[in-house]
């Protein structure tokens, strides 16, 4: 895949991250800058592998934005235990979770069928 446009995952996160500048505002810095920094490197992994073929390659980006992905909602749930609560916070929430379950799809999609039996 060429553009990576064209893959439903780049979108989503590329999505979560705009998401995420605007919910991070007031949040404790360090945290603020866990949660941009994991949507970064989310965007940044899922972009690498929808340029590649269904390849090792392309899983281990899958891998990489999967885990970034969820080093996110990690910082969302630690957001919301530590009382920043609001329309922005449950927005960046569910894009997350969306996100994530793409990037699932993304990397079985990489994944090689089994060669079968004659």
């Amino acid at each position: 895949m060429e553009n990576p446009e064209r893959c439903e995952a780049y979108v989503s996160a590329r999505r979560v991250l705009q998401t995420v500048e605007r919910a991070t505002n007031g949040w404790p810095a360090e945290l603020a800058t866990q949660a941009r920094d994991a949507a970064k490197k989310t965007v940044r992994a899922t972009a690498e592998g929808a340029a590649l073929d269904a390849s090792a390659a392309r899983r281990r980006c899958a891998r990489v934005a999967l885990a970034a992905a969820v080093d996110l909602a990690a910082a969302c749930d630690i957001a919301r235990a530590l009382g920043h609560i609001g329309p922005d916070l449950d927005d960046a929430h569910r894009e997350t979770g969306r996100t994530i379950a793409l990037l699932g799809l993304f990397f079985h999609a990489s994944v090689p069928e089994p060669a079968r039996a004659p």
